[in-house]
């Protein structure tokens, strides 16, 4: 009897402190939307980014370390007529004292919000905000990299794509950079900060290689196709690869022979090329 009542007593408990939390939770929703409303722009909403998929439109991150967390919004503010491209934004709020204040602001017109998200790219130990707004579907979007300094933002990397990932390493951040190259293949880079600007990097682009292989493993079981044996092959070169991407160019040759296009044969000759040059 006495199990069955202390079990009770702790599942009472275990209920009141999650509802507790919830309630909290939830009234830290609404201090922080009262913030925000405050600060957006007219004729504008809360947009969450489409990747992360788990970013929310409200961020919270202690750029300064100084125990109090600044807020990052970001928000739509759609065009009268329509399909005009829209203006994506992000707004920075940092408290002072009793009160908040903008302290940093960027606009950038687009069809989309793609990318939004916090990550020390740097290796500086603060983290930096990437924005990554899409111009349109054959131009895809472009990624801003701004890091914190002096109590703002200040813009350090401009970088076009059509897809991203992040990939982490050994004590390495990077980004990887899906850029369209026919249909729906992609040649991809893995770039990291190396003090100046974004280059590439062979260490974490043999690590992220196998998303790519996998990618492309999938897209030729549906269709064999010669771009895809491309794409791979470009891959492949680029993580050292040398026989697998022999092979890949020799099938893409092989596919592409059946539809005749020079240019894509100058596309495998260049490839070829290129791996021939790794070899030595």
């Amino acid at each position: 009897m006495k199990k069955i009542m202390l079990f009770t007593l702790l599942s009472l408990a275990t209920i009141n402190f999650i509802s507790i939390t919830v309630h909290a939770n939830e009234n830290q929703k609404k201090d922080l939307m009262k913030i925000v409303k405050a600060f957006m722009p007219s004729n504008s909403s809360l947009i969450s980014p489409e990747t992360p998929s788990s970013k929310q439109p409200i961020q919270l991150y202690d750029f300064n370390h100084d125990g109090q967390k600044e807020i990052i919004f970001t928000f739509e503010i759609k065009e009268k007529i329509q399909p005009s491209p829209s203006q994506f934004g992000a707004i920075v709020l940092k408290r002072d004292n009793a009160d908040w204040r903008k302290i940093w602001e960027t606009k950038k017109k687009g069809v989309d919000l793609d990318f939004s998200g916090l990550m020390d790219i740097t290796g500086d130990g603060t983290k930096e905000y990437l924005f990554g707004v899409t111009i349109g579907a054959d131009i895809g979007s472009e990624l801003e990299v701004f890091q914190w300094v002096n109590n703002s933002f200040k813009k350090i990397a401009d970088v076009p794509y059509h897809k991203i990932d992040i990939v982490k390493g050994n004590q390495k951040v990077g980004i990887a950079v899906w850029q369209k190259y026919v249909g729906d293949s992609y040649l991809v880079d893995v770039l990291k900060w190396n003090g100046e600007k974004l280059v590439y990097d062979k260490e974490l682009y043999s690590k992220y290689y196998p998303i790519i292989e996998k990618f492309y493993n999938d897209k030729i079981s549906e269709m064999d196709a010669w771009f895809y044996w491309y794409s791979l092959a470009d891959a492949q070169i680029k993580a050292n690869k040398f026989e697998e991407a022999s092979k890949s160019i020799q099938k893409g040759i092989s596919v592409a022979e059946k539809i005749p296009m020079l240019d894509v044969a100058q596309d495998f000759n260049d490839l070829t090329d290129r791996l021939e040059n790794k070899r030595k």
